[in-house]
C-alpha cells in the first residue's frame, strides 16, 4: 500500500516523505548513540579512571587508562568481527564504498553493530568521533527503507545519503553542513548534486528531533569575532598551506600504520583493535588530552587556555592516537579527531604569530583551522566550512575559512582519509550509465569506421548486389557514380523486390537517395542518436568539406563491439569487492 502511494506522488512529494522518515530515524538514532556513549563513559572512564577531561597530570589511577582503552578495543573487535566485519574502522568510508560498488546496499545488522561497537570504542577513551558511526547507522536505515519500498538503485543511493546527512546533522547540530557533506564526501572533485534536496530535508528533520531531546546548544562556544581585515588574510593563506601539508602527513601515517602494522599482525583480527587501544592508552599516560573525541580540549584551545608548544605536540600525538584506534579496526569516526588536530596546530600557529603580529586573533585561527584541516584531509571543503561555522556560530570567519580550506584542499592533492572516494561520478560503478555516455562521447567515428568499403554502381542489377551481399556478409552497400556518393542500397531494399524481377531491376531504381551521413569527427553518441531517429543500422562516413566524397562506413556492430571492449576494461579496473 505504501509502495503504491509513493509511486503515485511527484518527485518532491515522495522525497519529502522519504526525507522525513529518514530524518526521524536519524535524529532518534543520534540521541540513542549519544546516550550510549555517555553511559559507557560513566561506567568506565569516569568511574574507573576518573575525569581526565580537565587534567593533564598522571595519577596512580590513571595508569589504568591503557587497560580500559584496550578493553574497549577488544570488546568492539569481538562484536564487529563476529557480526559485521564491514563495520570496522571509520564508518563513513564503508558507506562511500557501498554507494560506489554496491549501489547503496548495506546489511541490516550493520547499524546495530556499528552503534554498539562505536559507543564502546569512544566511551572507553578511543581516539575516535561520532561522525562515522552515525553516518553508517543512518545510511543503513536508508538502505533498508529503499529495499522495503522496492525502490531502484538510484533511489537507494539517495536514501543512503539522506541517512548520512540525517545522522551527522543531529550529532553535530549542523543541518546545512551535513547535507553538503553527504553529497560531497563521495568524490574528491565532484558532488552528488541530484541528492541535495532530499539530504537537506533529512538533515533539518534529524536536527529538529535531536535538539528537542538534547538541547540546541552549539558544540563549541566561541568569542564574538570581527570580520578579519585584508591585512590578515595572507596569514590564513599560510595556515592553509601548513594544514594541507599536515593533512598529507595525517593520511600517510593513518594508512601506513594500518597496512604495515595492524593488517600484518598474526592471529585473530580482534587482536588488532585491542593492540590499537592499548597503544592509545599508553600514549595517553603522557598526554591524556588525546582520549575520546577531544571536544573539551578544542574548547580550551578556542579560549586560548593552552600552551602553544603543547598544542603542537597534541596535534601530532592525536594523529598517532587516531591511527592506533581506527586504523587498527576500532569502530569510530575521523571527523572529531580531525577537528582536534586542526584546532591544535592552527591555534598554536595563531598564538605564535600573534606575538609578532598583534593584529592576528589566535582564537579565530583555531576555528578556521578546524575547517581547513578537515577540508584537506577528507576532500570536503564546502562541508567543512559550513559544519564548523554551524558548530561554532562563527559566521564572521567564513572568508578566511574559505581561503584556508581551499588552499589546504589543493595542497593535499589526491590524498584523502576516505580511501573509497573516487575522483568524480564517472569513476563510480553506481553511475555506470553516465560512464557509458562518457565513453560514447569520447570515441570518434574516425577511430572505429571501416575505411575499405565495397561500393556499387547505380547501373548494377539487384541480383548482382544480392550475390555480393551473400559473399561479403554486408547488408548495405553505398552507391557511387563517378567518385561521388549518390545513394545506398540495403538487403531490406532488395527483399522488397519480386524475386522474378531481380535480374531486371537496377540499383538506381531502388536505392535510397536521402542519405543519413556522419563525419570522422562526430562522436558515437551523436551517431547512435542519428541511427535511432532515422531507423537505420549504419551511417556512411563522408568528408565534411565534400559531403559527396565517401571515406568509410560505421555500423551498429562496430559501435557495440567498441563499447563492450571499453566497458570490459572499465569494469576490470573497478572490480566489485
Amino acid at each position: 500500500m505504501v509502495l503504491k502511494i509513493s509511486r503515485s506522488l511527484l518527485w518532491l512529494e515522495r522525497w519529502s516523505i522519504y526525507g522525513l522518515l529518514i530524518g526521524l530515524i536519524g535524529g532518534i538514532s543520534a540521541v540513542i548513540f549519544s546516550l550510549l556513549v555517555s553511559a559507557v563513559e560513566s561506567l568506565l572512564i569516569l568511574q574507573v579512571v576518573g575525569d581526565i577531561a580537565t587534567r593533564s597530570t598522571i595519577s596512580t589511577i590513571h595508569c589504568l587508562i591503557p587497560l580500559v582503552v584496550a578493553l574497549g578495543g577488544l570488546i568492539s573487535g569481538i562484536i564487529v568481527y563476529t557480526f559485521a566485519p564491514e563495520a570496522e574502522g571509520h564508518g563513513t568510508d564503508a558507506v562511500i564504498s557501498s554507494v560506489h560498488l554496491l549501489w547503496g546496499k548495506i546489511r541490516r545488522r550493520v547499524p546495530i553493530v556499528k552503534i554498539i561497537s562505536s559507543a564502546i570504542t569512544i566511551g572507553t577513551g578511543g581516539s575516535a568521533g561520532k561522525e562515522g558511526p552515525i553516518a553508517q547507522v543512518g545510511a543503513g536505515f536508508g538502505s533498508w527503507l529503499a529495499d522495503t519500498l522496492n525502490l531502484n538503485d538510484e533511489d537507494r543511493r539517495t536514501m543512503v545519503l539522506c541517512g548520512v546527512a540525517a545522522g551527522i546533522a543531529a550529532i553535530f547540530r549542523a543541518p546545512l553542513g551535513a547535507a553538503i557533506f553527504a553529497i560531497e564526501v563521495l568524490y574528491r572533485r565532484d558532488m552528488e548534486i541530484p541528492a541535495l534536496v532530499p539530504t537537506v530535508i533529512s538533515s533539518i528533520v534529524a536536527y529538529s528531533v535531536f535538539v528537542s531531546f538534547m538541547g540546541s546548544t552549539r558544540v563549541f562556544h566561541v568569542p564574538t569575532y570581527e570580520v578579519p581585515s585584508l591585512y590578515t588574510l595572507c596569514f590564513y593563506a599560510l595556515l592553509g598551506v601548513i594544514l594541507g601539508v599536515l593533512a598529507l602527513v595525517y593520511v600517510k601515517v593513518f594508512y601506513s600504520m594500518r597496512d604495515s602494522i595492524f593488517r600484518r599482525l598474526p592471529g585473530p583480527k580482534i587482536l588488532a583493535p585491542t593492540l590499537g587501544g592499548l597503544s592509545t592508552g599508553l600514549l595517553a599516560l603522557l598526554y591524556p588530552q588525546i582520549l575520546g573525541p577531544g571536544y573539551e580540549w578544542i574548547q580550551h584551545a578556542i579560549l586560548g587556555d593552552l600552551d602553544p608548544y603543547l598544542m603542537i605536540i597534541l596535534a601530532f600525538t592525536k594523529i598517532l592516537a587516531t591511527s592506533f584506534t581506527i586504523a587498527s579496526g576500532g569502530s569510530g569516526g575521523v571527523f572529531a579527531p580531525s577537528l582536534f588536530i586542526g584546532a591544535m596546530m592552527s591555534g598554536a600557529l595563531g598564538r605564535l604569530l600573534h606575538t609578532v603580529f598583534p593584529k592576528i586573533d589566535p582564537t579565530s585561527f583555531t576555528v578556521v583551522g578546524m575547517a581547513a584541516f578537515f577540508a584537506g584531509a577528507a576532500k570536503v571543503p564546502l562541508a567543512s566550512i559550513l559544519m564548523v561555522a554551524e558548530m561554532s556560530g562563527s559566521y564572521e570567519l567564513l572568508v578566511p575559512a574559505i581561503i584556508a580550506s581551499v588552499i589546504s584542499y589543493t595542497i593535499s592533492g589526491k590524498s584523502t582519509i576516505y580511501e573509497s572516494q573516487v575522483r568524480s561520478r564517472i569513476e563510480s560503478l553506481s553511475h555506470l550509465s553516465e560512464v557509458s555516455l562518457s565513453i560514447l562521447r569520447s570515441i570518434r567515428v574516425g577511430d572505429i569506421m571501416t575505411r575499405n568499403v565495397t561500393v556499387i554502381s547505380p547501373k548494377d542489377r539487384a541480383i548482382d548486389v544480392l550475390k555480393l551481399s551473400r559473399e561479403n556478409g554486408h547488408s548495405g552497400h553505398p552507391v557511387v557514380l563517378n567518385g561521388k556518393l549518390v545513394g545506398i542500397v540495403t538487403h531490406r531494399d532488395i527483399m522488397k523486390i519480386d524475386p522474378s524481377k531481380l535480374d531486371r531491376i537496377l540499383v538506381e531504381e531502388i536505392m535510397t537517395r536521402n542519405l543519413v551521413t556522419t563525419t570522422p569527427e562526430e562522436t558515437l553518441d551523436v551517431v547512435i542518436d542519428k541511427m535511432y531517429r532515422h531507423g537505420v543500422g549504419r551511417l556512411l562516413v563522408v568528408d565534411p568539406e565534400c559531403p559527396q566524397k565517401l571515406i568509410g562506413i560505421v555500423t551498429e556492430k562496430d559501435i557495440i563491439r567498441t563499447y563492450e571492449e571499453l566497458i570490459h576494461e572499465y569494469l576490470k579496473s573497478h572490480p566489485k569487492p
